[in-house]
């Protein structure tokens, strides 16, 4: 499958998130036996836990293959951040299923607010025979109480609300399953036993108990006794997610195994080049790229609406099977050293099995895919097929598309009309991608051409500092720059990170300005934003080397332009219940403390906190929303005091020093007496 551009720029989002954050750290966590509660935070923050949450119900309004690739992602990065984000979606699908609006609107409120629910469908007595649940919901008025206890949760304990599956005629069996929505702050619902797993350990798995809990009649899902259907309809949806969790671990085996194996040598040569070796990485590569493409397919028919409840069990079973293949093939690659717990491949040995018996045991799913096997080429099932369990049921013959709508971006003006609280304006500088920029070899230059640009590391500090106060106490992020047309894409940066508006000063007449016409210009300009809009910033952010390079002059030329107080080199800012804005900044002797009124310029210095990663409704928004662009039609400043004529600054001169041959050898000496020679040359050298 080929990715289309929207699809590529999420995954590639994921990804850099998983290299930075997840994969240096996750080990680390599970040794120290600690909550990656920090790594979660940071993922809840991007909408990943988020992503079966339509559009309109304030998610991002993702497709089935845009879930499960995104899944993939992030299990290569841990399996247990990954299911306790992608829990989520198995416990939202029975309301996806069968829940009408209200009952969405709870359950998806729910989930953004308190950010985790939990699937309730297993128990001591009842796994992969669902018709031996004994948890029970009795009518009792307007409401059901539901009694009875659910094993092996996933984020039981974190859950702020649970779908279950309760019996509501037990004589029925599974016919008599209803299925309910439960809020986890609801007397009588408590946490039970806490598991101590093999692997999966950055998950938290329980009991949930439910004793005497008493729950609207408006909380059954769907019709009455038709649960068990809708957990049918769930486990076939889920089932894909579950198979790309299984290729996210094999390559990420493939990935470790390859590069251990190219790195260690013996009998001189690495061993990456034996035969056998060779053979092992190819096996290992077949089965993550045949069971990517079965997961893809799988959501591809979902998305589609057609039949897909035996590629879905193909699915589950291939990435699964792949996995745990894959992990144990790396561990023989890497020897000794995969067996220890130094290396990251005994840890996805660990995670893999628990792939191939949560949410229907692979050898259930072989069951499921004979079934249906024998359904797609007419042949009838023998007595002894009668025996399979309920989880073989027959598939059904159209399946509801779980496709939901596409994110519809907000563009800026409507931004701006549900703005309250502060105003907030970050004027940003675009520089090159340092890590792009290469030396031409013969001139011994900076080649630039070609090298995108990237916003200062200062400025994402001044624009991370506002979406914080903007987090505490609402409002609207602006950003500004000044360039030529290509400086929109560094202001796109700006909107996925969060930002609500984007402008940029663009005029040839502006080209060549100094700082200190810089300065003015974009003083002028803030001026004509704030008589525009008819409210004025309450803060001006610039980062230290906002425009102007090191010397952090641009923040109060603002300052002086535009006559509104100035604190300078800030690492926090905090609101107060005043409405005066506390400064933190460092001293020789700890930290100074400034409060200043609003209506200020704030140049900020290095924080503790970098630019947080996109989340998909903001990296959506950015991608077409409206970038103003602000002329000398509209931002007025007198050709003296603008460009190359209205710039004081001059260049005198420029030097070039010659390339000479670069040093000289100190050899034949002992080592005093080489210190006495290079003491010598530096002398004479005039530098010591």
């Amino acid at each position: 499958m080929i990715f289309d551009n929207e699809t590529q720029e999420l995954l590639a989002m994921v990804r850099e998130f998983v290299d930075k954050e997840i994969i240096p750290t996750a080990g680390d966590y599970e040794r120290n036996n600690e909550f990656p509660e920090k790594l979660l935070d940071m993922a809840c923050g991007m909408g990943l836990n988020q992503l079966c949450i339509p559009a309109e119900y304030g998610g991002p309004g993702l497709t089935n293959v845009q879930m499960v690739a995104i899944a993939e992602e992030i299990a290569r990065g841990d399996l247990g951040i990954a299911t306790t984000l992608i829990a989520n979606s198995l416990a939202s699908y029975p309301v996806l299923v069968a829940g009408n609006d209200a009952q969405k609107k709870l359950w998806f409120d729910t989930i953004i607010k308190k950010k985790y629910a939990a699937f309730c469908l297993t128990e001591p007595d009842a796994g992969s025979d669902a018709g031996s649940v004994k948890t029970s919901a009795v009518e009792d008025g307007d409401y059901y109480i539901i009694n009875g206890t659910k094993s092996f949760i996933s984020n039981g304990p974190i859950a702020g609300i649970y779908t279950i599956l309760a019996s509501t005629k037990k004589s029925a069996g599974v016919m008599g399953l209803s299925a309910f929505i439960v809020e986890r702050d609801r007397p009588g619902v408590s946490i039970g036993k806490e598991e101590d797993k093999m692997g999966m350990r950055l998950s938290c798995t329980s009991e949930v108990i439910f004793d005497n809990v008493r729950v609207p009649k408006d909380h059954l899902i769907g019709r009455k006794n038709r649960g068990f259907k809708y957990i049918l309809d769930t486990l076939d949806h889920s089932r894909p997610g579950v198979g790309a969790f299984g290729v996210g671990i094999a390559q990420r085996a493939v990935e470790e195994a390859t590069k251990y194996a190219k790195q260690r040598v013996q009998f001189g040569q690495p061993v990456a080049n034996f035969q056998m070796v060779e053979e092992m990485l190819a096996n290992m590569e077949i089965q993550v790229q045949t069971a990517r493409q079965m997961y893809l397919h799988t959501a591809e028919l979902i998305d589609a609406g057609l039949p897909f409840t035996m590629e879905a069990a193909i699915a589950k079973t291939a990435g699964t099977d792949a996995a745990m293949k894959c992990a144990v093939d790396g561990v023989q690659v890497m020897g000794g050293y995969g067996y220890m717990r130094e290396y990251p491949m005994e840890k996805l040995m660990r995670d893999a099995k628990i792939l191939q018996i949560y949410e229907g045991t692979n050898q259930i799913q072989r069951t499921v895919i004979a079934g249906q096997v024998k359904k797609k080429y007419n042949v009838k099932s023998s007595k002894s097929s009668k025996t399979s369990t309920p989880s073989a049921a027959p598939a059904k013959k159209e399946a509801a598309p779980m496709k939901t709508p596409a994110v519809t971006p907000v563009s800026v003006s409507e931004a701006a009309d549900d703005a309250k609280g502060l105003n907030l304006l970050v004027c940003i500088k675009q520089v090159p991608d340092t890590t792009q920029i290469k030396i031409d070899p013969v001139k011994h230059t900076l080649i630039r051409e070609g090298v995108p640009s990237i916003i200062s590391t200062f400025d994402t500090y001044a624009l991370e500092t506002a979406l914080r106060l903007k987090d505490k106490t609402g409002g609207k992020v602006t950003v500004i720059t000044m360039g030529i047309p290509k400086a929109k894409e560094a202001l796109r940066e700006c909107l996925a990170a969060g930002a609500d508006e984007a402008w940029l000063i663009t005029d040839r007449v502006f080209g060549g300005s100094d700082t200190l016409a810089t300065s003015k210009i974009v003083s002028t300009a803030i001026t004509y934003l704030e008589e525009k809009n008819g409210k004025p910033y309450d803060v001006i952010f610039c980062g230290k080397q906002a425009i102007d390079g090191d010397t952090g002059q641009v923040g109060p030329e603002i300052s002086q332009h535009l006559n509104r107080p100035l604190v300078s080199y800030a690492i926090e800012v905090a609101l107060q219940d005043d409405g005066t804005l506390k400064c933190k900044r460092e001293s020789d002797d700890g930290y100074d403390y400034f409060a200043v009124p609003s209506g200020c310029v704030i140049t900020i210095n290095k924080t503790d906190y970098d630019l947080r990663y996109p989340s998909f409704k903001s990296k959506s928004f950015a991608r077409t929303a409206e970038i103003g662009e602000l002329t000398s039609a509209e931002v007025v400043v007198d050709p003296s005091e603008r460009g190359l004529d209205g710039s004081p600054t001059r260049v005198l001169k420029t030097y070039t020093p010659r390339h000479e041959k670069n040093g000289m050898k100190i050899e034949n000496l002992d080592g005093k007496e080489a210190a006495e020679k290079l003491t010598g040359l530096l002398a004479d050298a005039g530098l010591l």
